[in-house]
């Protein structure tokens, strides 16, 4: 009985040996450590990941393997670096460079004896070629929202192409812009979001040319700008109504006017438009827009029909439908557009 008893007690005396001695051999970093010793933030290009303590589900980032801890005595991250892998190491102003060993992060830490401030994160950016830590309290990164966008379309006026016509002068393409925004974290935490920037959009708009060429205007129609060629040698009115006409040249005239109705020189009975003119000056025929020389009166189209022994020169007979309009003209200079 006495030997069973001393053997039992040898038996619990050696399995509390053993137990100290396993015990003893546990390795440095995994002896004594308390639940959620850091907050890790990782960021690889992509929406950032924050772990409090430990990882609830395992990751594989390029340099980096995070593992739920196997024990609970393992509070921390198993976040497990890529043996080799160059690591720069960065805390305020100083900053390391070191080689990592098939090791946690938080082993390195404190291999390096850098140890985290209670406000300060561990940020591991594995957007580089090496893997960049900081210890920090505050971090933030950029990131971009791109929006598509739709072409619009532009109408321009073409003085050129004859009115009721349309041209395609430039296809449309949708196109997008971007949005730079800076999220700032704290504590793990977003802490606040910062629009930064906008590009331009890339959408081309559609640009389609509408004519307003016309060979005709109504009496009333005015001249609203005149726009000349580069040479100099003509141009192109712009009236009031959006219509344009191409003209030749310009020149100053002195006109007079009459209302003899009968049928001109070449055979075209008299009417408003129809004006009579030196033909070694102007020949039949000329197509012209008229007004006085200040743009007070406006006579408007015109067209060389007649011809007069008194209109010699620089002068210009206009016909008028009656005597009492004929002499509130009277005699004045006029600006003579011919008309291409």
């Amino acid at each position: 009985m006495l030997s069973k008893l001393l053997f039992g007690s040898s038996r619990r005396v050696l399995a509390a040996a053993v137990l100290l001695a396993a015990t003893l051999a546990l390795p440095t970093p995994l002896a004594g450590l308390d639940n959620a010793r850091h907050t890790y933030l990782i960021y690889d290009g992509g929406d950032p990941v924050v772990i409090e303590g430990t990882a609830t589900e395992s990751a594989d980032y390029d340099g980096l393997t995070v593992r739920p801890s196997r024990s609970p005595a393992i509070g921390d991250a198993q976040l497990m670096l890529e043996e080799g892998r160059t690591v720069v190491l960065l805390h305020g102003q100083d900053r390391l460079e070191e080689t990592a060993r098939s090791e946690t992060v938080d082993h390195l830490l404190r291999r390096v004896k850098l140890t985290p401030a209670e406000d300060e994160m561990v940020v591991l950016d594995l957007t580089g070629e090496d893997v960049v830590i900081s210890l920090t309290r505050q971090w933030s990164h950029t990131w971009e929202k791109v929006t598509p966008t739709t072409y619009t379309t532009e109408r321009v006026a073409n003085p050129a192409l004859t009115k009721g016509k349309e041209n395609v002068k430039q296809e449309g393409q949708d196109g997008e812009y971007v949005e730079t925004f800076l999220n700032v974290y704290e504590d793990g935490k977003l802490d606040h979001t910062e629009f930064v920037s906008r590009s331009e959009d890339t959408a081309v708009p559609e640009i389609i040319e509408y004519g307003t060429a016309s060979t005709y205007v109504a009496s009333s129609d005015r001249i609203a700008q005149v726009v000349p060629n580069e040479d100099g040698e003509g141009g192109y009115l712009v009236f009031t109504s959006g219509a344009t006409m191409a003209y030749t040249g310009v020149d100053t005239f002195n006109a007079t006017a009459y209302d003899i109705h009968g049928i001109t020189a070449t055979g075209y009975p008299t009417e408003m438009g129809v004006v009579a003119v030196d033909p070694r000056v102007i020949p039949y025929g000329t197509r012209m827009f008229i007004q006085s020389k200040t743009g007070s009166w406006v006579y408007g189209m015109a067209v060389a029909r007649d011809c007069g022994g008194a209109i010699k020169g620089k002068i210009i007979d206009l016909w008028f439908p009656d005597y009492e309009t004929c002499c509130k003209w009277g005699r004045r200079d006029i600006t003579v557009y011919f008309l291409g």
